[in-house]
C-alpha cells in the first residue's frame, strides 16, 4: 500500500523487515537454483560438447573477476589495490585465490565431468561439517549434539551416493570420488582461509581479486583462446549462462541475500542448490537418481541445517 496509506497504529519497522526478508530469502533460493542449474548446463558442457573443465573455469574466473573489480573501483577507486601493497594480505589473497577459489571450482566441475552435476554438487556440501570439525578442534570445544549428528548424517549421505547403499560396491568413479574429495578440502579452504581478509575489506573486493588470480593461473595451464570442444550456439549459451548467470549474477544475489537475513539462514536457504542440481539433472539430462541417491541427498541437506542451527 502506498506510504500515506498507513495508520499510525500499524507496526512499519515489522512490515518493513518482513518485505526484507522475503527478499532476501528469494534472493539466496533463486541464487541456489542458479547455481544448481549452472552445474546441469556445465555437465552438458563438459560430456556433450567436449569442453574442457580448466578452459571453462578460467574464463569464468578471470572475466566475471574483471567485471566484479571493474565494479568495486567505480565505488572504492584505489581502495580496492590496498590488500596487495602487504605482503602477508598478498600471499593470503593468492593462496586463496589458486588453493581456494580455483582449486574448488576446478575440482567440482570435474567431479561433474566423471559422474553428474547432481553427484558432484551434493558430494561439495559436505564440507561444512568439515569445517565444523575443525573449529570444534580449533576452540578445543567437546563435540556438540548437532555436530555428532550432522557427521551421522554426513557419513551416510556420502555412503548412499558413493556406494548406492551397497556395502561391497563402489558405484561412484574413482576419479568422481577423488575430485569431489579435493573440492571439499579446496570448499574449506576457500570459506576459513580468507577470514582475515574478509573482515578487513570489502567482500565483493576480495572476490573479485580471488576470480582474476584464480582465472590468471588456470591461464597458463590451458590459454583461453586454445578453444576445445564443439562451440556452437547451444553451447555458447550455455557457456554464457555458465559464466555470468551461474557465476556473477548468482553470487551477487548470494551476498545481497545474506545481507538481508543473515549467514544462518542464509546457509539454510542455500541447500536449494544440491537438490535443484538433482533435480535439473533429473528433468534435463535424464540422469537417473535412485531412491538410495535421493535418501544420500536428503542427509546432506539434513546435515546442512543442522550444522545452521548449531553454534558448532
Amino acid at each position: 500500500m502506498p506510504v500515506s496509506d498507513i495508520t499510525p497504529t500499524q507496526p512499519i519497522p515489522n512490515q518493513v523487515n518482513l518485505k526484507t526478508e522475503r527478499a532476501g530469502m528469494i534472493y539466496i533460493i533463486l541464487a541456489g537454483c542458479l547455481w544448481g542449474l549452472g552445474g546441469v548446463i556445465g555437465q552438458y558442457l563438459l560430456q556433450d560438447k567436449g569442453i574442457s573443465a580448466s578452459w571453462l573455469i578460467g574464463i569464468r574466473m578471470w572475466l566475471p573477476g574483471s567485471i566484479l573489480l571493474a565494479l568495486c573501483y567505480r565505488k572504492r577507486k584505489k581502495a580496492i589495490f590496498l590488500p596487495w601493497k602487504n605482503k602477508s594480505e598478498s600471499f593470503r589473497l593468492i593462496i586463496f585465490a589458486v588453493f581456494g577459489m580455483m582449486a574448488s571450482q576446478l575440482s567440482y566441475f570435474l567431479a561433474i565431468q566423471y559422474s553428474n552435476a547432481a553427484t558432484a554438487t551434493i558430494l561439495q556440501y559436505l564440507y561444512p561439517v568439515v569445517i565444523a570439525i575443525i573449529l570444534s578442534v580449533y576452540l578445543k570445544k567437546r563435540p556438540s549434539i548437532y555436530l555428532i549428528i550432522s557427521i551421522v548424517l554426513a557419513l551416510t549421505g556420502a555412503f548412499c551416493l558413493v556406494t548406492d547403499g551397497s556395502i561391497s560396491a563402489i558405484t561412484l568413479p574413482l576419479k568422481a570420488i577423488i575430485f569431489g574429495g579435493i573440492c571439499i578440502i579446496a570448499s574449506v579452504t576457500y570459506t576459513l582461509y580468507p577470514i582475515p581478509l574478509l573482515q578487513k575489506y570489502n567482500t565483493a573486493t576480495i572476490a573479485g581479486w580471488g576470480m582474476l588470480v584464480g582465472g590468471i593461473v588456470l591461464n597458463f595451464f590451458h590459454p583461453f583462446w586454445k578453444v576445445t570442444g564443439t562451440i556452437d550456439m547451444l553451447a555458447l549459451l550455455g557457456l554464457l549462462f555458465v559464466i555470468f548467470g551461474a557465476g556473477m549474477a548468482a553470487f551477487l544475489l548470494y551476498l545481497v541475500g545474506v545481507k538481508l537475513i543473515g549467514s544462518t539462514k542464509g546457509s539454510v536457504l542455500a541447500t536449494v542448490e544440491p537438490l535443484s542440481a538433482a533435480l535439473f539433472s533429473v528433468v534435463l539430462l535424464n540422469v537417473k537418481f535412485s531412491v538410495t541417491d535421493w535418501i544420500g541427498t536428503a542427509c546432506i541437506i539434513a546435515m546442512i541445517v543442522v550444522l545452521a542451527k548449531s553454534k558448532v
